[in-house]
């Protein structure tokens, strides 16, 4: 998962990737980091720019292939109205799109261990926390490293007898 993370900054910071939110009038993220609570205890961790993005997953090994649930936390600072009588919903309303170019970008994600990103949930989180959330998540296969197979046969062990009678003597 370490490549999955790695790829997943390159391509936040890509400027092709940029320009996809700047034609939009909306800010690219401007950070990204593995979520570890930084929502529920703000005291614990640095102030972060907004928007920013926070990852978690699972991996489900008892499946074949392995599942990957992969957890992308968007953190968009609100500062305006979303109300039905707000004086400008419309501005209010641009996290929206921040959520849904996001997502386009995330759906043609994969690396060599991990499999497309399918859409699985969706959940705006509006709790008493520091800037709303939203939550996406998505399945994937995953695949660990090939491991190198050992083979031999039992005939080329070398067994050396009498070892509990040197130590007990």
């Amino acid at each position: 998962m370490k490549e999955f993370y790695k790829k997943l900054i390159e391509t936040f910071t890509k400027e092709e990737t940029k320009d996809l939110y700047r034609t939009k009038g909306i800010d690219c993220p401007k950070f990204i980091d593995l979520y570890a609570g930084q929502d529920l205890d703000p005291e614990s961790f640095d102030m972060y720019p907004c928007p920013a993005i926070f990852v978690s997953w699972t991996i489900d090994h008892r499946q074949k292939p392995a599942q990957a649930n992969v957890t992308f936390r968007m953190c968009y600072e609100q500062m305006r109205d979303t109300s039905s009588i707000g004086k400008n919903t419309a501005e209010a309303l641009k996290f929206i799109d921040f959520i849904e170019i996001t997502d386009g970008i995330l759906e043609t994600f994969e690396t060599e261990h991990t499999g497309k990103l399918n859409a699985a949930t969706e959940e705006l989180n509006l709790e008493p926390i520091v800037v709303d959330q939203f939550v996406l998540t998505y399945n994937c296969s995953y695949t660990k490293k090939a491991r190198e197979k050992l083979t031999g046969s039992i005939e080329d062990l070398k067994i050396k007898s009498g070892l509990y009678k040197s130590v007990f003597d």
